[in-house]
């Protein structure tokens, strides 16, 4: 892997080649999982349907304040149709089919749900996702079939790898501003594998992990995410070093909670720490061989170009982040109306993942009755409920309504969010358009007449309790809501 002093430096063609496969296949699972889901997300019947947003919008809305193509028609039809051509677009992408069209295409169509699409996209991933794709298009090559196309231009190659050290860095260091007493004593992850929105059973295992284990893994995740990401642009051996700890811990957490497409897409970006030399030396121990791309001079109108562009998209990015630090809070102010411009695109970003951590697990499950005695629970597929159900593996699909459920207790108080009331009425007026969210539905055929919450606190169960009674929670009932009848909720 050493490279003598004569040689020209690696190039990153491959790398480029690379990722955007992988950002064409992440592009493809986030539709599809959305494809799966809009009906009872959006759809005429469901949660927050989008023709009724839309509409509510309507008068104070522009297209730059609600960047979609969902103001020609949003249409039960039109919203899968949108969902399939995001698909195709993705596709297209991951097989190097007219790529630079392809990725604006992916782009624009989940921009057009994104930026409308509510508590359901509200997510650091689907900014994630939008933002990877925008700084992408200045490394994606043009043409119908663009095989053994040039390297990309180092300027290119830089935002990419900022934005790769932004998302580590940034996350990092909102852990240690935002004053959470947890991330300061290495406790954080006491708790973390028990209140992540939808663990796996591979948590409950980490859960059961010593003190001083939990310990070394806040410890790893500091090291990771605030001194690796330095390594990015240092020698080729100490770039390998920090491509290992960050795939490393992305896996860690993909073993143990569900996030969607996030880790798969943050790993894809980490290969921007490697160059092509790295992945030709891997293919060699494969029984591969990689084709060599074309080099060229970079015409000087390209590097005037990106460097306008970096020049005011990297200032931007870390404005944004400006408020966790509070003397700079003035400083990002004066910035405000061009995040404001741009906020809708959702594609430059700031990310504090987990900076502050949730303690305590409380989940609402919805219980119904006929005659008020004998009460019934529903069953979300994914969400956590049953005791005795093993946490479920299911990213990169993510179940947008089972994942936003785990919202709703963290304000201390009683639920008030639109789409849960909604899923309340439809239980009672239209259940079959929300049948989809259980694993069994107790009332089949004919609605219940009421329905109450029940508010437990979850724990995972130890060792000993796994073992005598196969649990892999213990919950401690903390009340119920009054009973709901349909009267309550309209259509």
């Amino acid at each position: 892997m050493a490279s003598t002093s004569h040689e020209p430096r690696p190039g990153r063609a491959r790398v480029r080649d690379l990722f955007l496969r992988l950002l064409g296949l992440t592009f493809f699972v986030a539709f599809l999982s959305l494809l799966s889901q809009v009906d009872v997300l959006y759809g005429s019947n469901g949660l927050l349907p989008m023709q009724r947003y839309l509409d509510a919008i309507r008068p104070s809305a522009s297209f730059l304040s609600a960047p979609t193509l969902l103001w020609l028609d949003c249409g039960d039809t039109s919203l899968r149709l949108i969902l399939i051509g995001g698909a195709l677009f993705s596709l297209g992408l991951t097989f190097n089919v007219a790529p630079r069209y392809c990725l604006i295409g992916a782009w624009l169509l989940y921009v057009s749900f994104a930026s409308v699409g509510q508590a359901f996209l509200s997510f650091q991933w689907d900014n994630l996702l939008l933002e990877t794709a925008f700084f992408s298009f200045f490394i994606t090559p043009g043409g119908l079939r663009p095989k053994q196309a040039p390297p990309p231009h180092p300027f290119a190659i830089f935002m990419m790898q900022w934005l790769l050290f932004r998302l580590q860095v940034e996350s990092g260091a909102a852990k240690l501003l935002s004053g959470d007493p947890t991330w300061r004593d290495l406790t954080a992850m006491v708790s973390y594998y028990e209140t992540a929105p939808i663990p796996t059973w591979l948590g409950w295992y980490a859960h059961q992990m010593p003190i001083w284990a939990h310990q070394g893994c806040a410890l790893f995740t500091f090291v990771v995410e605030l001194v690796a990401p330095f390594f990015i642009w240092g020698p080729r051996r100490l770039r390998v070093v920090a491509f290992v700890l960050m795939i490393a811990m992305q896996l860690s957490v993909v073993l143990t909670g569900n996030y969607g497409f996030f880790n798969y897409l943050s790993m894809a970006l980490c290969v921007f720490a490697l160059d092509d030399e790295h992945l030709s030396w891997l293919a060699r121990r494969c029984g591969w061989q990689l084709g060599v791309p074309t080099r060229r001079a970079f015409p000087g109108w390209q590097t005037c170009a990106l460097t306008l562009v970096a020049a005011v998209l990297l200032p931007l990015s870390v404005t944004l982040f400006a408020p966790f630090f509070r003397p700079l809070t003035a400083w990002s102010e004066e910035f405000a109306p061009v995040s404001t411009l741009l906020g809708p695109l959702r594609s430059v970003n700031i990310y504090h993942l987990f900076a502050s951590m949730t303690l305590v697990r409380r989940e609402i499950v919805i219980e119904a009755s006929n005659d008020g005695v004998a009460w019934v629970p529903y069953e979300f597929r994914y969400k956590v409920g049953d005791p005795n159900r093993p946490p479920p593996f299911v990213a990169p699909h993510q179940p947008r309504v089972d994942f936003q459920l785990w919202f709703l207790l963290l304000r201390g108080r009683p639920p008030a969010d639109p789409y849960f009331n909604n899923l309340l009425a439809r239980l009672f007026h239209t259940p079959q358009a929300v049948a989809a969210l259980f694993s069994h539905d107790p009332f089949p055929e004919v609605p219940p007449r009421l329905i109450r919450l029940a508010f437990y606190q979850y724990h995972f169960t130890d060792w000993a309790t796994r073992r005598a009674s196969g649990a892999w929670w213990r919950r401690d009932l903390l009340g119920y809501s009054k009973p709901f009848t349909a009267d309550a909720f309209k259509q």
